[in-house]
């Protein structure tokens, strides 16, 4: 249990120093939020899952922004189903694509 909280928190830790990045240097524009999956069980994150079309591309691809929040954080920060967001993406990896108002 111990080397599994420890992979578990150091998995989290390389994610969130990932989002940072893509916020910073992706290129942008505007995703639908498609889905949100809640916290259940031992899983302490939520991960919203959204359509957008990058640049030079036909067909929408869908991501999924995977965040850490407390019960109260979550009602206030998380977007609807359906809204819009902007999202931010690697231009040469338009798969890892974050949206950068839910990284802290």
């Amino acid at each position: 249990v111990v080397i599994w909280l420890a992979i578990r928190h150091a998995v989290a830790l390389w994610r969130e120093k990932r989002q940072v990045e893509i916020s910073h240097r992706g290129d942008s524009c505007q995703g639908l939020v498609v889905a949100i999956q809640h916290p259940f069980m031992l899983d302490t994150s939520v991960r919203l899952y959204f359509d957008f079309v990058p640049a030079g591309m036909d067909k929408p691809l869908r991501a999924c922004h995977i965040a850490r929040y407390s019960p109260d954080q979550l009602r206030r920060a998380l977007p609807v189903t359906g809204s819009t967001v902007t999202v931010r993406y690697l231009p040469e990896r338009p798969q890892e694509a974050v949206i950068p108002r839910l990284i802290s």
